[in-house]
């Protein structure tokens, strides 16, 4: 699993492409598009210029603040008046090229995109060199498809700044969906000298914006472009476009495909596609002996996060076949993870002894304390009562210690107290109690219990449980320890233990010890 980690770390690290592409994703789960500009308008630029109006108190610098509040409340009118009282009153003030931006985009707030795009063209050619050149750059390409000037596209587009050139082939595909699908093949082929980012944005933008005439570019890409993260968008993609009547294409595509990640990528995507040869994909992956036991496992993950039609039989049959106890463990976490009752019946039914693998058997004793609900605390009750293996019951003993229950910390904290009970499994809650710590008053249980404890090795786990803590009133029982204990050797441990602490109370105690 780590080599497939490993690789989605590495794909994950993209800085500003990473909001342009989300948005693209985005606009499948059914919001409207908006542009990378819009984004940038909306957080970005507004910071930019919040911060830009704190710089001077001149009278232009007045009318700009202004404005800005009125943007913050969506008076679109109201700030678009106060930016021209800043370009009429003050002409030649050193500001009226951010009064021109900021004009122009509550022009267009309002649906004047051609007033909006004179104001704009206006600052580039006042203003070239302007800290707001950029933006308006932009914005103009924004607004392309609504003004129909197509010299801004094919300017942008040749533009060396990335996100300009990536707002532009949004806009071309708004205004010329043809001419934009053609500018992205032009982009992607061999020897193309566009960036990685940009490739990323546009196999992105094409499978939001290029409609089905898309589908044969998309998967011309997820077959064949070298770069692996490209053939994951275009599958992404591809699946968006086509719904569920993708999932025999990329069944194919993972047959073909030899790279992990994105192998991993195309059954999470057959996920998202659904259906019956979908799911029937999936499944198949699971139960191949011969594949990638990553890639089975998250298989097994992609089937249990449907919970649809007779997934946990699908699940448990695997689980029957299988010899693999990697895959067998994915299973049983599966089970754990899923909202049907019946998995948690099955879940149940492995932890008490059906499964005869004592590891696996562990592994579903811990899942029930990862399911939320008394109905897995009860179960453990059960368990921890009727089991003989030590091994299980320390493994449901740290499965009441992991759950949220008030009744799972309690049943812990009385098992820890229980003078006659297994000195291993007392010194097992201990411990529990000490790594699970809520704010819940671990420490005065933990100096209590040790205070009525006759058995020293309890003691000795108790005094270890209380630094573990890090808390300060847990150093306070340590220092008392160290000074009071009648057993030479507990004070000894506590004395080591302040010395593994970093609190300066224990410091000063070590140092009084050493004075003659």
């Amino acid at each position: 699993m780590a080599q497939l980690n490993q690789r989605s770390t590495a794909f994950g690290k993209r800085k500003w492409l990473a909001a342009a592409v989300s948005l693209c994703v985005a606009a499948f789960a059914g919001a409207r598009l908006e542009s990378s500009f819009t984004a940038r308008a909306g957080g970005q630029d507004r910071l930019k210029f919040s911060r830009f109006v704190q710089t001077a108190n001149t009278p232009a610098m007045k009318l700009l603040r202004e404005g800005r509040d009125l943007l913050d409340g969506e008076e679109w009118a109201a700030a678009a008046a106060k930016f021209q009282q800043v370009i009429d009153g003050y002409p030649k003030d050193k500001d009226v090229d951010a009064a021109l931006y900021w004009l122009a985009y509550a022009l267009k707030q309002q649906g004047r995109p051609r007033e909006a795009a004179e104001r704009l063209t206006r600052l580039l050619g006042e203003f070239p060199r302007s800290n707001w050149a950029e933006e308006a750059r932009a914005m103009l390409a924004e607004l392309a498809p609504q003004t129909g000037d197509r010299r801004v596209l094919d300017e942008s587009l040749s533009t060396s700044n990335e996100e300009i050139r990536i707002v532009a082939l949004q806009s071309l595909f708004q205004a010329n969906p043809e001419r934009a699908r053609a500018y992205v093949a032009e982009a992607l082929r061999p020897g193309s000298t566009a960036s990685r980012a940009f490739k990323e944005a546009a196999v992105s933008l094409l499978g939001s914006h290029g409609g089905r005439d898309s589908l044969p570019l998309l998967l011309e890409v997820a077959r064949s472009q070298p770069d692996a993260e490209l053939r994951v968008i275009a599958a992404r993609r591809l699946a968006d476009v086509a719904g569920e009547g993708a999932a025999e294409e990329l069944a194919r595509l993972y047959d073909a495909e030899r790279d992990p990640h994105v192998k991993a990528s195309i059954l999470r995507t057959l996920e998202d596609v659904g259906g019956p040869r979908a799911r029937a994909k999936v499944l198949e992956v699971a139960r191949n002996r011969a594949e990638n036991t990553e890639l089975r496992q998250t298989a097994v993950r992609v089937l249990g996060d449907r919970e649809d039609g007779d997934v946990l039989a699908d699940l448990m049959s695997v689980y029957g076949s299988e010899a693999d106890r990697e895959l067998r463990a994915q299973i049983i976490r599966t089970l754990a993870d899923m909202k049907d009752p019946r998995s948690f019946a099955k879940l149940v039914e492995l932890a008490r002894g059906a499964e005869a693998d004592p590891e696996l058997r562990r592994e579903a004793v811990r899942q029930l304390g990862d399911r939320e609900g008394e109905a897995s605390v009860d179960e453990l009750f059960r368990i921890y009562e009727a089991e003989r293996d030590r091994e299980v019951k320390e493994a449901a003993l740290r499965a009441l210690g992991d759950h949220e229950s008030p009744r799972a910390r309690a049943r812990v904290a009385e098992i820890a107290r229980a003078r006659g009970g297994d000195r291993e499994l007392r010194m097992a809650a201990i411990r529990i109690l000490a790594d699970e710590d809520r704010g819940g008053g671990v420490v005065e249980l933990l100096a209590g219990l040790y205070d009525a404890e006759p058995d020293a090795e309890i003691k000795a786990s108790i005094l270890r449980a209380l630094a573990d803590t890090k808390q300060k009133a847990a150093l306070r029982k340590l220092l008392d320890v160290a000074r009071r204990e009648p057993n030479l050797e507990l004070r000894k441990l506590a004395i080591r233990l302040l010395g593994e602490s970093d609190d300066p109370e224990a410091a000063r105690f070590l140092e009084e010890l050493l004075k003659p």
